[in-house]
């Protein structure tokens, strides 16, 4: 087998192992904004492989800068849509200091769409904090990560 060849084979492999047709990496960035407010997470990118998903997102906002950070989400789950493109739920658990977990899911409906909700745990108890009913993305897939 040939070198070339060989590397295509390998690729197809990883793709068929991971259970995806749609293994890789997806990176978004939030679309160009009406009148509306800018999002508060400023990139996304999601890799199937490590079942990982990486934010750029704004910690702190004043009139003259923003405070940017970066946030590691788990990915839970990819669901398959009817549409042809997967839906992705994940989270991003609060960090040390940090009161709320995120839970997100980015699926496609015409256009990429990001909603997410905040929780508190009070006690044990969860509490919903906020519910971001959808902002629309900008996404563009890897071939294979």
């Amino acid at each position: 087998m040939n070198p070339k060849s060989a590397k295509i084979a390998l690729k197809a492999f990883f793709v068929l192992s991971t259970g995806s047709a749609f293994a890789g990496t997806i990176t978004c960035t939030p679309a160009p904004a009406g009148a509306g407010p800018a999002s508060w997470i400023r990139r996304i990118a999601i890799d199937d492989h490590s079942r990982t998903v990486n934010m750029d997102v704004v910690r702190h906002r004043t009139k003259e800068a923003d405070t940017m950070g970066k946030i590691r989400a788990d990915l839970l789950g990819i669901e398959e849509a009817p549409g042809g493109e997967p839906a992705y739920v994940f989270n991003a658990i609060a960090a040390d200091g940090a009161e709320v977990t995120h839970l997100f899911r980015l699926h496609k409906a015409g256009e990429w769409r990001l909603a997410s909700a905040g929780v508190v745990f009070v006690g044990k108890v969860p509490t919903l904090r906020t519910i971001e009913p959808g902002k629309v993305f900008d996404c563009k897939r890897s071939e294979l990560g």
